[in-house]
């Protein structure tokens, strides 16, 4: 299982060219999109909502603020990973979460409250932007290596107009931001595919401090 996990990863690279005659499987679109789902956040708060974009004439729009990338088209499927931007009723929805498992007391969801908002209010709007957002790429990782996993190519995005792309899909209108996408695909006569990764050596990256 472990050989699997870095074969994966080592099959993985940030594709350029999809293949636009071929499609992801709705039972793998699904669980790429649940592994998102259960991706870990900070207390568990969830400040994101994944969108899967299929319309074609919204895929071209939204290639135009991509700066004409052709894999926001080409790709299978485009997700777009949001950030919620209404902080206000995301404690109370974690505490309605908590209730419905049955896993948590009446004193645990007091204590998860006061922890939970007491948190958020220290938040200025620029922190909690940029908090929420960096909580997306948790989910954005997740996704990137089921898709590897399951051998579908993906490519992570930011080069891309945020201001437009959330003009285009109405983002502000439903307190979302958008904050990257991942075209999800095969790859296609990529060059690209056959190039050997280029990384730093494991002793370079990793430091054993005991």
């Amino acid at each position: 299982m472990k050989s699997n996990i870095t074969e994966a990863l080592n099959w993985r690279y940030a594709t350029k060219e999809f293949d636009t005659r071929k499609k992801v499987s709705d039972d793998d679109l699904k669980t790429i999109l649940e592994s998102a789902r259960l991706a870990p956040s900070s207390f568990g708060i969830e400040p994101w909502k994944f969108l899967v974009i299929t319309n074609p004439e919204l895929r071209q729009k939204l290639r135009k603020a991509s700066y004409d990338q052709s894999k926001v088209t080409d790709a299978s499927h485009l997700i777009i990973l949001t950030r919620r931007t209404d902080t206000a009723p995301l404690a109370d929805e974690l505490l309605q979460r908590a209730s419905a498992t049955g896993n948590a007391s009446p004193d645990d969801l007091a204590s998860l409250k006061q922890t939970v908002s007491g948190a958020m209010s220290r938040f200025s709007p620029e922190q909690y932007a940029a908090w929420s957002a960096k909580q997306t790429y948790i989910a954005l990782g997740m996704m990137m290596e089921t898709a590897a996993l399951l051998k579908v190519d993906a490519c992570p995005m930011e080069g891309f107009d945020a201001a437009a792309v959330n003009e285009i899909l109405g983002l502000s209108e439903k307190n979302l931001a958008a904050v990257s996408m991942l075209p999800i695909g095969f790859r296609g006569d990529d060059p690209a595919a056959a190039r050997k990764k280029v990384r730093r050596d494991f002793d370079e990256v990793v430091e054993f401090i005991s």
